[in-house]
């Protein structure tokens, strides 16, 4: 990523085991990836009725990589405020409002963000990358 005169680049990295995707989806586990994805992006993950986990674990994985972006570390991520369109076989692209725009704009952030997420064995791991001014 080239820099220009002006900004700096900066970038965000996470990793989720597969299998701790399949544990937040279980029902017993309640609402709580209900309140990590958004229903577009569950309904992304499903594959023939049924969740899946790998993709579970990307969307978080790349959700989680975008909040390092922000240098925020005493905040808790704002989930519901970053939006992953993608889905099988496409590029995931970052959408943020609310408290992570804020966030964002705080951290003197470029409103582009750049995703790759990849999956290998039990992990899913995402980059995210911006320009901070």
């Amino acid at each position: 990523m080239t820099t220009g005169s002006s900004g700096v680049p900066r970038v965000g990295v996470d990793l989720v085991l597969i299998s701790r995707a399949e544990e937040l989806a279980r029902p017993e586990c309640g609402p709580v990836l209900s309140r990590m994805l958004n229903p577009a992006e569950i309904s992304a993950c499903t594959r023939q009725g049924r969740l899946d986990p790998s993709a579970v674990a990307g969307f978080l994985a790349v959700k989680e990589a975008v909040f390092k972006l922000f240098h925020q570390r005493d905040r808790p991520v704002p989930w519901q405020s970053m939006r992953v369109d993608g889905g099988a076989g496409r590029w995931p692209v970052v959408h943020l409002d609310g408290a992570a725009a804020a966030l964002a704009g705080a951290a003197g952030l470029s409103p582009e963000i750049s995703v790759s997420l990849a999956h290998d064995g039990a992990y899913a791991v995402a980059v995210a990358a911006s320009i901070a001014q």
